[in-house]
């Protein structure tokens, strides 16, 4: 399975940057002549029209560079980090979010963690992305809990990481599926964001779950 997954990814890295260059290039085109258009415009219903155009090209690319994120190979820049710098980071930018209104962020961060090896940018995009997804569940208020762990094992010393929410939860047919490529429930999602989350997470040797 593992040969496999390595052969799969192997594949949609040289797959992806010729398919994004070939999406890019007449997207570019699109959004150049609707631009231009827009400026000659004569009316307020085309100028909306056109700066439909624009706004949907600009959503299309959005796709091709998450696209992008996923199919590049992770390496990590491993170094010695506090995980627990790293969230509150995250949280401070979660804060200011306009969906955190109504809800109660609460940290519990062990004080005593073994430094982690770990790619910084990349782990911090993990909590941001999480977090994000507990905010959605939560349209009507809630609590966001994020908690460290020291997990002590005979593999040696671990950090867990907690992300919990209070929102609308997950059917249990769905579950088994949030982590593939390209599976969304969101009506305007891609479906890429915890599919990038677990290749960062295996790409550090450690493993994530959901419950």
């Amino acid at each position: 399975d593992e040969k496999l997954e390595r052969e799969k990814a192997l594949l949609l890295e040289k797959m992806a940057p010729v398919l994004a260059h070939e999406i890019r290039n007449p997207l570019g085109s699109i959004k150049g002549a609707a631009q231009v258009l827009r400026s000659e415009a004569e009316s307020a219903e085309q100028r909306n029209l056109l700066d439909v155009i624009t706004e949907e090209v600009d959503r299309l690319n959005r796709v091709v560079t998450q696209f992008l994120d996923y199919a590049r190979p992770y390496s990590p820049d491993l170094r010695p980090r506090s995980i627990n710098a790293v969230i509150e980071k995250a949280m401070a930018v979660i804060e200011t979010n306009s969906l955190a209104a109504g809800v109660d962020i609460q940290l519990e961060l062990h004080p005593h963690l073994p430094l982690v090896p770990m790619d910084q940018e990349q782990i911090h995009q993990v909590i941001l992305n999480i977090a994000m997804n507990a905010l959605e569940a939560m349209p009507d208020g809630g609590t966001l809990m994020v908690r460290t762990t020291r997990i002590q094992s005979d593999a040696g010393d671990a950090v867990g990481i907690s992300i919990r929410d209070t929102g609308q939860g997950i059917r249990r047919e769905t579950l088994k599926q949030i982590f593939t490529p390209f599976f969304t429930t969101k009506e305007r999602g891609v479906g890429l964001g915890l599919a990038v989350c677990e290749r960062i997470i295996r790409s550090h040797g450690g493993r994530i779950r959901v419950k």
